[in-house]
């Protein structure tokens, strides 16, 4: 991902809170610089998961993190802090450079946000995997601030997935948490409805999905790429929200077809004499 030049930067960073909040306790305040980004990721791993981030989205957040460090160490002044709370329903983790080039060497037009990702993918990653991302300017560096939510109480279990014969297809219904556990039950599925049909006709329905994580969209991505290599294999992701959509538009090498519902998907599906 970090070595593909062709990939999108980001958007105009979301509203994620980028100030720490007074009276937040932090979880972990540690400066970084090339020499201690192995000891950083090793502290993160242990503060994470004791904060309660389920280890897919905590190893979500460690990757996002190391890599906007490294971006800072390599870019930037070659040092940099990171620092960690609670709040709110989600883990918010700030990472800030102490600055790459004097204020006025800087280059005329650029936007506010200073983070130097044109080297690198750091902020790229950060875009997409985290829930929400702020980008501010900071005397002498900048800021970036990601937040990742916490798993509700009320959210449904873990992962389930259950097969639908329908009249003109096979629909996988997913939901719960599409997590590296998830992700394996989803490909052995898919796999299965591929050797009992050389041309497969899926929906996947992700309504009820509550939660994810980047390997649980790679499950999805893989079961898109097994379908596109038959000869004449249709699938469709129903039940997506914008949000989701957006994410798996952006960190996907393939496309997909979204549609609203499975309803939607089915009316949309083609017959085979179209295909």
């Amino acid at each position: 991902m970090t070595g593909d030049g062709t990939l999108n930067t980001p958007q105009a960073p979301a509203d994620g809170g980028g100030e720490l909040p007074a009276g937040a306790p932090l979880i972990l305040d540690q400066h970084f610089d090339g020499d201690s980004l192995y000891a950083l990721r090793a502290t993160l791993e242990a503060h994470v998961a004791q904060a309660g981030l389920p280890e897919g989205r905590a190893s979500d957040l460690i990757i996002t993190v190391h890599e906007l460090a490294t971006n800072a160490v390599l870019h930037g002044a070659g040092a940099g802090r990171v620092r960690l709370w609670r709040q709110a329903g989600a883990l918010h983790c700030q990472v800030s450079d102490e600055g790459r080039v004097k204020a006025g060497e800087r280059s005329a037009g650029r936007p506010a946000d200073q983070w130097p990702y044109e080297h690198g993918h750091g902020l790229w990653i950060a875009r997409y995997l985290a829930d929400r991302l702020t980008v501010r300017s900071a005397s002498p560096g900048s800021v970036v601030t990601v937040a990742f939510d916490l798993p509700r109480d009320d959210r449904l279990p873990r992962f389930s997935l259950v097969r639908h014969a329908r009249p003109s297809h096979v629909e996988l219904a997913l939901s719960g948490d599409l997590d590296q556990q998830a992700a394996q039950e989803v490909s052995t599925a898919v796999q299965a409805l591929l050797s009992e049909h050389p041309a497969p006709r899926l929906v996947l329905d992700l309504t009820e999905v509550t939660f994810w994580d980047a390997i649980g969209i790679a499950a999805l991505v893989t079961a898109q790429q097994r379908v596109n290599e038959t000869s004449a294999g249709v699938m469709f992701v129903a039940g997506l929200s914008e949000e989701f959509r957006r994410r798996l538009t952006a960190l996907s090498p393939t496309g997909f077809t979204f549609c609203d519902s499975p309803e939607h998907a089915a009316k949309q599906m083609p017959s085979p004499d179209d295909r």
